[in-house]
């Protein structure tokens, strides 16, 4: 039986050091691509990835369990990530790059021609947003996290949030358009 993120650290502030792999194995690959987002650099956010593992460690005394882990977590991650590019990357933003998608109709190289040059315009679109309603519209339809969580990581309240999704996908889509 797997336990739960609030098991997992009760059991680390209990003393049980080891209790805190089964959170990174859990949570690597989204704090890794968050990262990679921010640094387009697959060592930076290597890097970076372990740095906010290490903070998440050092700062799980600050963490209350009426919020959700993944909340305070991704919440920590994101204003890391946030810093670095300030330090990092003031004068110049660079285009997000993700892992390579699975195609969905074969290997036709017409498709896949369309389908990355669709894929880059998105990119190229989200962007052209706001770091928060970029992030948000990620985490939402990207990692299907809930409005609650989305309220949670941003300080926002949950009607703001569902606001803040529609009209980023408004503008999202008239991006494509044109």
């Amino acid at each position: 039986m797997e336990l739960s993120d609030n098991q997992l650290i009760e059991r680390i502030r209990g003393g049980d050091s080891d209790s805190f792999a089964p959170l990174i194995e859990r949570y690597k690959r989204t704090i890794f691509n968050l990262m990679y987002r921010y640094s387009n650099s697959v060592d930076d956010a290597a890097d970076m990835t372990q740095d906010v593992f290490c903070r998440v460690y050092e700062k799980l005394d600050r963490y209350r369990e009426e919020q959700k882990f993944f909340s305070w977590f991704y919440t920590l991650a994101l204003n890391y990530a946030r810093d670095w590019r300030k330090q990092r990357c003031s004068d110049a933003r660079k285009i997000r790059r993700f892992e390579p998608g699975e195609q969905t109709a074969g290997n036709q190289p017409e498709h896949e021609t369309e389908s990355k040059q669709q894929i880059e315009k998105l990119m190229l679109a989200l962007e052209t947003l706001s770091e928060d309603r970029k992030e948000m519209l990620i985490l939402r339809y990207r990692h299907e996290r809930s409005i609650k969580e989305l309220a949670e990581i941003f300080d926002l309240s949950e009607s703001a949030v569902k606001m803040r999704l529609h009209r980023s996908l408004e503008e999202l889509g008239h991006k494509l358009d044109g």
